[in-house]
């Protein structure tokens, strides 16, 4: 187009360009007294110029948010998992005693939680997190893994925020490992785990451009993947190794869990751990959600084993994890809204809940609804109260915390301003938290509220991309801190009100 109008204007005479330049902005001002608003065509919105609101135009504000202090916060974060915690020796004793007497204090005073940074309850119920955190005390005297489950959209993956959260919480309770993670990768998106495959499975996913067919045993990863045709004779292999680059805690583990449905035939793993012999079992068909679990008495980072199976048979992803402690497993689910959790077997996802032994889901959604303008977002909410309602009925007892969208804008009239339903579909949430009985955390507040964004994608480095929407991983630790403190606020609560709990 713009070589077209300069090879139009090359050919005029001077009187020519400027009766040229005189008729465009006639028309713009023709256009703009005959549709203000704008006008649609084969609906598209087109904006209109105008000059009123171009010089009416106010700058944003974000003055409530410091970038300076943001990256204060951002510094702080890698202090806080370069610390060694429970492999330091130290021994929480008595809440009251944490901050005054331990070199690692789970409660940090940048990271300041009030009212609004802080979890909130529906009808004031500050206890529905009780029963999470008295497990979260009992996990290494019983020897336990306790599991948490973190969905999300494309603001969580690459183990963004949900790595962070993990890592603070096996400082303080115990556990290692990067905890469930797919059978294989198209795209490798997760920076601490490196995987391979000798052949590419077929993966069947409920999320994007989901499967339409009748299939409902999904695993909580929401996919499925089928093994070739003649991997019933030569086998799959598959190795896994954990990258030195990844959190702490995330760099080893001594425990890995196959997660698989064999309900057509037999199957058999070969799998070995670096420098260990090779150790070969087979299963006997089973329509039920199964489990291969193999053990090291030493940490590794490593582990490969192989695949004999009829292509029919149901494969999902493999846990590597501790024997006792906390795991942490990162969903991402990119381009959705939570929603397809409906469509998973309730007897299959109760299976799985109660097997990995699931006792707090978090559940961070939103992005992806944002976007799209509505006149209301009762439909949203109905549908993710459905959503928590299938993992509660599943399994009576867990804990569900529901995170609110992030702040997040798009560019108006050549200025990026936070999208104008952010708090429509934030109050949806809430109320899908409240009607639930599950606790709500809201993540827009915690970034400053609107247009707060702005100052996260301002600092150097920056905290959120260039796209005023999904936060860097420097970003995603400042939040996954606040997430961790919030969480370990109420943990504190429930010890002074109990006073029969003890840290581990």
């Amino acid at each position: 187009m713009e070589r077209l109008c300069t090879f139009a204007l090359s050919g005029m005479k001077p009187y020519q360009v400027f009766a040229f330049f005189l008729a465009v902005v006639g028309l713009i001002f023709g256009l703009q007294l005959l549709f203000p608003n704008g006008l649609e065509i084969g609906g598209q919105e087109i904006k209109i110029f105008s000059w009123e609101r171009w010089l009416n135009q106010k700058p944003i504000n974000n003055q409530r948010v410091d970038g300076k202090n943001l990256l204060q916060l951002q510094a702080k974060t890698d202090q806080l998992i370069a610390s060694h915690g429970l492999d330091s020796g130290i021994n929480f004793l008595d809440s009251a005693r944490l901050d005054s007497e331990s070199s690692f204090s789970p409660l940090v005073s940048e990271f300041k939680i009030d009212s609004s940074s802080g979890i909130q309850y529906p009808a004031g119920d500050s206890t529905i997190l009780y029963p999470f955190f008295t497990l979260l005390d009992s996990v290494k005297k019983r020897k336990e893994l306790v599991r948490i489950l973190h969905f999300g959209d494309s603001q969580i993956e690459g183990d963004r925020i949900t790595g962070y959260v993990r890592q603070r919480f096996q400082q303080l309770f115990g556990g290692c490992g990067p905890g469930m993670i797919p059978l294989a990768e198209e795209v490798p998106s997760r920076f601490s785990v490196e995987m391979k495959a000798s052949q590419e499975p077929e993966r069947i996913v409920l999320y994007g451009k989901p499967y339409q067919g009748p299939l409902r045993h999904f695993s909580v990863l929401h996919s499925i993947f089928h093994l070739p045709v003649d991997s019933q004779n030569t086998g799959v292999q598959f190795s896994y190794r954990l990258r030195p680059s990844g959190f702490q805690r995330a760099n080893f583990f001594d425990k890995a869990t196959l997660l698989f449905r064999n309900q057509h035939s037999e199957v058999t793993f070969s799998s070995r751990f670096p420098e260990g012999s090779l150790d070969t079992n087979s299963l006997a068909p089973s329509d039920s959600f199964s489990r291969f679990v193999l053990h090291s008495n030493k940490k590794k980072s490593a582990l490969t084993f192989t695949i004999q199976s009829a292509p029919e048979n149901d494969f999902f992803g493999v846990c590597l994890d501790c024997v006792s402690g906390v795991a942490m497993d990162n969903i991402p689910l990119r381009g959705s809204s939570g929603m397809e959790l409906l469509k998973i077997s309730g007897r299959f996802l109760k299976e799985q809940l109660r097997q990995m032994n699931v006792k707090l889901v978090i559940l961070q959604f939103g992005i992806n609804v944002v976007p799209y303008d509505s006149k209301g977002y009762s439909w949203y909410e109905s549908a993710l109260t459905k959503a928590i309602e299938t993992i509660k009925k599943a399994s009576p007892g867990i804990q569900v915390l529901v995170i609110g969208v992030s702040d997040m804008a798009r560019k108006t009239d050549g200025q990026w301003q936070s999208f104008p339903n952010i708090g429509q579909v934030k109050e949806a949430q809430r109320n899908s938290a409240r009607n639930t009985n599950s606790a709500f955390w809201d993540l827009n507040q915690v970034m400053g509220g609107e247009n707060s964004i702005h100052s996260w994608v301002g600092t150097e480095p920056p905290l959120a991309g260039k796209d005023y929407i999904h936060l860097t991983p420097k970003g995603a630790q400042v939040v996954g801190e606040f997430l961790f403190q919030s969480l370990i606020h109420e943990y504190q609560k429930s010890k002074l009100n109990s006073r029969s709990i003890a840290l581990p």
